[in-house]
């Protein structure tokens, strides 16, 4: 029996040291000797990993802790694309203030001083030695009495143009929510597809180094060698991968929360949970419903239409009389003499049959007739989007949280399948390569079972989010890390 566990000197002293510094080296073999089984090993070490400091040193790079409700927080307080649309909302908001301002009366003034002096010709007399000085102050109202309406409808319009505004600022905040807690959830399961890989590693290296064993010591075949040095190869491969997959997730988390998109973030849970947004029970068409009645991107662009409309009846004003009042009051004369006030009230009347003798009026009428069915399309468009990424999310959370059922109970088999194969292999029944499927199956499921519950939480909060519904005070109150 001493020779069949001669494997254990290979295994010890490549990993004991530190499971994390040795992972991509290949085992050295070494005389050593001990009673130790290979589940007992797996026991020991397998389970010793450091998931965080394995990161870090890979990834060389110090990590920030955070959790999804912080990751809210910072978010909303911090992301590009929503104070991008709140700054857009603001200068919509002046512009409907300018567009109103307009109805008061214009009132400006101008005024002249001249001073004459010398020679100048008066009555036929030439008068010499002539100096006076000559003063005018004019003030001036005027009032353009709407512009023919015109003014009436570029004030509706640039309401109109304020509240689509304003539900693309609302909207930018809830998809912000939702492509954070995404990315928090792909992040959350990089890490843990990482800690998986990485224990995979573990094992492949200490099955490796046990057919290196036992095929010098005549127990063992070529093939088992082989197939250890290429299954160990794979665990090297999907864990890279797991590593590469995890600093994306890392870019994007930083991204759309608004931090240096350098930052390293690390989800500090060991583990994925399910988080309960909604209500199984609700049907698809309640789903549908919400969306027409919530969705912000929906108010957005009916606010957008009504625009446009305005915007077609601020042409039709080319057509109407635009009248308007004016009002003048003058202070003329010398400083030798005296200054004398006139006054001046005028009703102005200008009128053209639009323009370009209404060919350019009409023109532009049919021009913005387009623009208005382009956006009824666009909102149709995006209503039917919106009821393709729906059916996609409720199919996903349905059947995801039966395969979260599902795949627990094939972590369980999968584990006592390991038992069982470590136990026939320890007595000399089994096979290395028993042992390296059951394993490989466990791996499987445990890879199966926390990408289940991430789609399962995604899909949730995509449900939410497309029928204008998600905020933060739901995420946060369901979150139960």
């Amino acid at each position: 029996m001493r020779k069949i566990f001669i494997y254990i000197l290979i295994v010890i002293f490549q990993i004991n040291v530190s499971a994390e510094e040795k992972l991509f080296e290949s085992p050295v073999e070494m005389p050593y000797h001990t009673q130790m089984t290979l589940s007992e090993f797996f026991e020991k070490y397998v389970k010793d990993v450091n998931i965080e400091k394995f990161i870090k040193n890979e990834i060389k790079n110090d990590y920030i802790e955070i959790s999804l409700d912080k990751c809210l927080d910072i978010t909303l307080a911090n992301n590009f694309d929503v104070k991008i649309d709140y700054h857009n909302y603001k200068v919509s908001k002046y512009q409907y203030k300018n567009a109103v301002s307009k109805f008061l009366p214009l009132l400006y003034t101008d005024s002249y001083i001249s001073d004459f002096r010398g020679q100048f010709l008066v009555g036929g007399v030439l008068r010499d030695r002539f100096h006076e000085t000559a003063i005018s102050v004019n003030i001036t109202a005027e009032h353009r009495l709407t512009e023919g309406g015109r003014q009436i409808f570029e004030a509706r319009a640039a309401k109109y143009f304020e509240k689509s505004k304003n539900h693309e600022y609302k909207y930018s905040k809830s998809e912000a929510i939702y492509y954070a807690t995404r990315y928090y959830y792909e992040l959350l399961l990089a890490k843990l597809n990482i800690e998986i890989f990485l224990r995979n590693l573990v094992e492949r290296n200490a099955q490796l180094a046990q057919a290196n064993n036992m095929y010098y010591v005549g127990y063992g075949t070529k093939f088992d060698v082989i197939r250890s040095k290429s299954e160990a190869a794979q665990a090297k491969v999907k864990l890279l991968t797991a590593l590469n997959q995890f600093r994306k997730a890392q870019a994007n988390l930083s991204n759309i929360m608004g931090i240096n998109v350098e930052t390293a973030l690390m989800p500090f849970e060991d583990d994925i949970k399910p988080i309960e947004l909604t209500d199984e029970k609700t049907e698809l068409e309640e789903y549908f419903k919400l969306a027409i009645a919530n969705r912000e991107d929906l108010k957005s662009y009916k606010d957008l239409i009504s625009y446009e409309k305005q915007q077609k009846n601020i042409i039709l004003t080319d057509f109407i009389p635009k009248p308007y009042i004016d009002y003048q009051q003058q202070f003329q004369g010398t400083i030798n003499h005296s200054v004398k006030p006139n006054y001046t009230t005028a009703l102005y009347i200008s009128w053209m049959p639009g323009e370009n003798l209404g060919v350019g009026t009409y023109t532009k009428i049919k021009a913005q007739n387009e623009r208005i069915k382009v956006k009824k399309l666009e909102m149709e468009n995006t209503l039917r989007r919106i009821k393709d990424n729906l059916i996609s999310e409720y199919s996903s959370a349905y059947f995801c949280k039966k395969k979260i059922s599902e795949s627990k109970n094939r972590m369980n088999y999968t584990t006592e399948s390991i038992n069982l194969a470590m136990g026939r292999f320890n007595q000399g029944q089994g096979t290395l390569l028993d042992v390296i499927q059951a394993q490989t199956e466990a791996t499987e499921a445990r890879i199966g079972y926390v990408e289940s519950v991430k789609e399962y939480n995604i899909a949730q909060a995509g449900l939410l989010f497309n029928t204008g519904t998600l905020n933060e005070s739901i995420i946060k109150k369901n979150y139960n890390p």
